[in-house]
């Protein structure tokens, strides 16, 4: 559904990342690096030869609650998430965490202002369950780049995803209601409401869980 009604269906999530944790056997690797290549080229189409600059990612393990990057870190890697569910989120002044993303399996994650200016992050990115993940670096992004128009016009692509997903959420809390945005995630992403908790759906729809309660309830009624 638009989110003329709404806005408009979401992009996949482009997010963030920075790795810490345990790498996996070389199998894992190789399946997860097809899989990323597969979704390079839904996005982007390239040759085989712009596909085979691309190096082997660092595929890390990340266990639940652990967090992928924290507030103050710079994000230094591009990452696409092969198993598993993440968090972005931040704290706001008053201690609370406020949740602005999710990601799953088969979606990048960036922190794009943090990773193109290599300054500090304003977010938490933590693991809801167990998660894999492949990370690459901001060197070997800009070669990318420099070296093929082909890995130019993917990044591009990647950016304009990312604008429209930041852009999407801004647009949630200035034109719509909060039972609006509660219908919008019901269309739009279902799944979320059988993955997370009440009170995580809350915090990123910017109302308390009470209130969220509540308005579960009058929507069942009508």
């Amino acid at each position: 559904m638009p989110l003329s009604s709404y806005l408009k269906k979401p992009t996949p999530n482009l997010l963030l990342v920075t790795y810490k944790f345990n790498h996996l056997s070389r199998n894992e690797q190789t399946s997860s690096m097809e899989r990323l290549k597969a979704v390079i080229i839904a996005i982007s189409p390239m040759s085989q030869e712009d596909l085979d600059l691309l190096s082997p990612g660092i595929v890390v393990s990340v266990k639940k609650k652990s967090n992928l990057l924290e507030q103050g870190d710079v994000c230094r890697n591009i990452c696409f998430v092969t198993k598993g569910f993440l968090r972005m989120f931040y704290v706001d002044m008053e201690g609370n965490e406020i949740n602005n993303r999710f990601t799953e399996a088969d979606n990048f994650i960036v922190d794009f202002q943090s990773f193109l200016t290599q300054t500090p992050s304003r977010y938490y990115w933590q693991a809801m369950e167990d998660s894999e993940v492949l990370t690459f670096s901001f060197k070997e992004v800009q070669k990318l780049y420099a070296t093929s128009p082909a890995w130019g016009t993917f990044g591009r692509l990647v950016s304009e995803r990312v604008y429209l997903q930041l852009n999407e959420r801004v647009e949630m809390f200035q034109f719509m209601s909060p039972q609006q945005r509660y219908e919008y995630l019901l269309s739009t992403r279902p799944e979320l409401f059988n993955q997370i908790s009440q009170f995580h759906v809350s915090s990123y729809l910017g109302v308390k869980p009470e209130s969220l309660s509540r308005l579960r309830k009058r929507l069942l009624n009508r």
